[in-house]
């Protein structure tokens, strides 16, 4: 019975957040290249091993193998066609495990009900589930592991580690970012805490996973560097335009990179229209005595996950840790509960405040939904782009492309096959500096020097004249994309 009253907001959740997919069936970024790891998984029967073609810079997969092993278990065709329901299939069932947890903490269906709702009306988790990715399978797993061990550490109860080890080595294994939340949160617990077993279960998750993988973890590990290095040496430029550099976000018709830029801006504010139940929990923190154990560490993850998320995007030289509003994902089911709690504690006046900023919450979902998803073209497959797609696949030799913006290049070598000038592993992502995440070098210098055909460029995001490159040679242009040869 319990079950059934989990599922009415889990089922209208999973359709919140894919509906956006079914009016821009061919949106996405990392997308085409899961597709692509997918191929080499069916080609090379199992987790591939060196990647190369049509990745100009070859190297060993080191992304975590969960996701790709679990997409692997249905047919290649079926992912291609409905990549985009996984993440919400999972958020799903994180939204039923939230359910089970909430009532379990409070034995109220009622509050168990509301922290679903508060869950689906936080803008950050919705808008992120939006294209096969593993981050709410990731965050599913860090509910699991942080929920063991605030109930280890209330009860002292050595069963709720079984399911600590097991969630926590699978994080390892699904999700970078939710590696590194796991690792901080398990340092500052067992600081406040004054008990190392929030680090041990890091460590003990850490040996697990590395057995489980057979080693390849240790290689995943190896890239998850290589690409904090990276970000770290070029920071600066985060989201910077590829051929201008840091501009002004007024400057670009880019919706996505205009909505980063205003975090940089002020941090508090936008991070409070990210996931707005964060508020309630910071007023128990700063005026109010939390009445128990749970509720006071349930009041410390939020608070952790918030002062993460401002320093990595106030703090300049802390942003290659990963983008800030993402640390309130880690955090978004105590959000809610301790949200709900209060609502329900408090009840009177919050109750049309919660109503309004509820509704508020939902018109941001399907405001950013409709701008970022639905109506987005520089992160999805248009008619034209499709067109010139044609194009290339009908050359009898396939070029060497370079790609602008740098966000087109696995999308272009999942729909052409033509080889294109982009990392293949994280490990390798320093040897495309010099076009990424802007253009160092003039662009003959670059085409040269990499042995590159031609440049395909969508003049969306920026004109041939942009490129100042002394002479040029356009090959094929249709519509907003341009094939050009620089003479």
């Amino acid at each position: 019975m319990l079950f059934l009253f989990s599922l009415p907001i889990a089922i209208l959740a999973f359709f919140l957040e894919s509906y956006p997919r079914f009016l821009n069936r061919l949106y996405g970024v990392d997308v085409w290249t899961h597709l692509l790891y997918l191929k080499e998984y069916h080609k090379q029967k199992g987790i591939p091993k060196e990647i190369g073609s049509p990745f100009l810079v070859s190297g060993s997969y080191d992304y975590p193998p969960a996701f790709i092993s679990i997409l692997s278990l249905f047919p290649f065709r079926m992912v291609e066609k409905f990549e985009f329901l996984f993440s919400p299939i999972f958020d799903a069932a994180h939204i039923i495990l939230i359910f089970f947890l909430s009532y379990f903490l409070s034995g109220s269906i009622p509050i168990a009900i509301a922290v679903q709702a508060l869950y689906v009306l936080t803008p950050i988790i919705v808008i992120e589930n939006s294209s096969a990715t593993p981050r709410s399978l990731g965050y599913t797993l860090f509910t699991i592991v942080m929920m063991s061990m605030i109930l280890y550490s209330q009860s002292g109860n050595n069963l709720f580690l079984i399911p600590a080890f097991i969630a926590g080595a699978f994080i390892f294994l699904t999700h970078r970012f939710t590696t590194q939340g796991f690792l901080f949160f398990s340092i500052i617990f067992s600081i406040v805490e004054k008990n190392l077993a929030y680090f041990l279960v890091f460590i003990a998750s850490l040996i697990i996973a590395i057995f489980l993988s057979r080693g390849f973890y240790l290689q995943v590990l190896r890239g998850h560097l290589g690409n904090l290095k990276f970000w770290r040496d070029n920071i600066a430029y985060r989201f910077a335009h590829q051929v201008k550099g840091n501009i002004k976000a007024s400057s670009t018709k880019d919706f996505v990179f205009r909505i980063y830029n205003q975090f940089l801006k002020f941090p508090p504010f936008v991070l409070a229209i990210t996931n707005p139940w964060t508020l309630p929990v910071l007023w128990v923190f700063l005026f109010e005595i939390p009445k128990d154990f749970i509720t006071e560490r349930l009041v410390m993850w939020v608070v952790i996950s918030y002062v993460f998320a401002v320093l990595t995007i106030w703090v300049p030289k802390f942003r290659f840790l990963g983008e800030g509003q993402r640390y309130l994902e880690l955090s978004a089911f105590p959000a809610a509960y301790i949200s709900s709690a209060f609502l329900f504690e408090k009840g009177g006046i919050f109750a049309p405040v919660f109503v309004v900023v509820g509704i508020c919450a939902f018109m941001t979902i399907v405001v950013i939904q409709r701008k970022a998803i639905i109506k987005e073209k520089l992160r999805s497959v248009t008619p034209e782009m499709e067109k010139m797609f044609s194009y290339l696949k009908s050359l009898e030799k396939k070029p060497k492309l370079l790609c602008i913006p740098h966000q087109i290049t696995t999308n272009v070598m999942y729909h052409t096959n033509c080889p294109v000038f982009v990392n293949a592993d994280y490990a390798n992502i320093n040897k495309i500096s010099d076009v990424y995440p802007y253009i160092k070098k003039p662009l003959k210098e670059i085409m040269k020097k990499y042995e590159l055909d031609l440049i395909l460029l969508n003049e969306d995001y920026a004109q041939i004249s942009d490129l100042k490159i002394p002479s040029h040679k356009v090959i094929q242009k249709i519509g907003n994309f341009v094939l050009l040869q620089i003479i």
